[in-house]
């Protein structure tokens, strides 16, 4: 059964071709994309190849509660949360030829385990960045995590490094899974910017986070380094240690994330007004205008955006749990817009998207270049 697509507006053309029905053909150097989702009570993920809004079985066994999703491109890795197991597992993507269908190769890794993850995200480095809480005897408290892509080469799991945690900015310890402080690992720094984060990203020298709820203290929206120092236990703590930014402050809950390359997209609640989805220009997001939240620019009225996602180019995927559905706007400019449907998504929790360049074409086309100059060789 295909589900109806409506006519997308020309923003969200670029790199495919709509008009050419729902099998794409793409010009050397486009790139198919792939739209992957989870339904957590479904148990499964689920992927669109786009701009076919038809749902295809990804991963069906073994999960009980996919709630959050990463996708690594250059590695073709899928990162899974579920947080009712406490572990992130991580599959193998796959495009199979010449039929361009996606799927893993049949083996569940896993990247995390004794954590509840709210938010993941994958650097260029293939690091995968995690918010949520490492589960311990003593509770625990919500923190940012990275689990090195060395893991994943290796296969040897470890708990992955805590790098900022809610507190009030003093230095922290780790804690042992007997809820002890441990004496010889590094501690890490905390913030009040940081309460329960849940939506999470990462570029090359920052990490974010957006707070599900929202304390007297904490930021809505906050920023710091993605690597910061690690005093031991009885060592000299640095002097001067780089803190979190709070980026914007007026919201309840931040629900999701996205970076483009025209500046931040996220999903908010904010206190006054109704919730939807909102933008920080590029100039604005190092700084964010936390004081009175100025920079701030609401770009869509969504009532229940619960994921986002960016294809790499000019759209911005959002996962609306209120309308059971995928839609899109585009993302070139941090203006308003209305959404597109893209796919009717009932209990869909969680969106990420895997962009594959249309590597054949180009051979293909490199290869017509060259006989070109050489049929006019000949001639000369």
């Amino acid at each position: 059964m295909l589900i109806s697509l409506l006519a997308p507006s020309s923003a969200l053309k670029v790199g495919i071709h709509w008009d050419a029905g729902l099998t794409p053909t793409l010009s050397p150097g486009e790139s198919q994309r792939y739209l992957i989702a989870s339904f957590p009570k479904d148990f499964k993920i689920s992927y669109a190849r786009l701009p076919d809004p038809t749902w295809r079985p990804l991963v069906v066994r073994n999960l009980s509660n996919p709630s959050v999703l990463a996708v690594d491109e250059q590695n073709k890795r899928l990162f899974v949360a579920d947080p009712t197991a406490n572990k992130i597992w991580w599959y193998q993507l796959q495009v199979t030829e010449p039929s361009k269908f996606l799927i893993t190769d049949g083996v569940q890794r896993l990247a995390a385990t004794n954590i509840v993850a709210k938010g993941l995200a994958v650097s260029q480095a293939g690091d995968l960045f995690i918010a949520g809480r490492i589960i311990l005897a003593s509770g625990g408290r919500s923190a940012i995590y990275k689990q090195e892509a060395s893991t994943f080469e290796t296969g040897d799991v470890q708990s992955p490094k805590r790098l900022w945690t809610a507190g009030d900015g003093s230095w922290l310890p780790k804690m042992l899974e007997t809820g002890l402080p441990s004496m010889s690992e590094p501690m890490s720094p905390s913030t009040p910017e940081l309460f329960q984060p849940g939506a999470v990203a990462v570029d090359m020298f920052t990490v974010y986070w957006g707070n599900l709820i929202k304390s007297n203290a904490s930021a809505a929206l906050a920023s710091a380094p993605a690597t910061v120092p690690m005093p031991r236990p009885g060592g000299a703590v640095p002097k001067v240690k780089a803190g979190a930014r709070a980026l914007a402050s007026s919201f309840q809950s931040v629900t999701g994330i996205a970076m483009t390359s025209s500046g931040m997209f996220f999903a908010g609640r904010p206190k006054e007004g109704l919730p939807g989805i909102f933008a920080l220009p590029n100039q604005d997001v190092t700084s964010g205008c936390s004081e009175d939240d100025r920079c701030i620019r609401r770009v869509a009225q969504v009532g229940n955006a619960l994921s986002l996602c960016w294809d790499g180019d000019s759209t911005l995927f959002i996962a609306d749990g209120g309308r059971g559905a995928v839609v899109a706007l585009p993302s070139a400019t941090a203006s308003r817009h209305d959404v597109e449907k893209i796919a009717d998504a009932r209990g869909v929790r969680a969106i990420a998207m895997l962009s594959v360049t249309n590597a054949g074409s180009q051979v293909a086309a490199l290869s017509v270049i060259g006989m070109l100059i050489a049929c006019l060789t000949n001639l000369l």
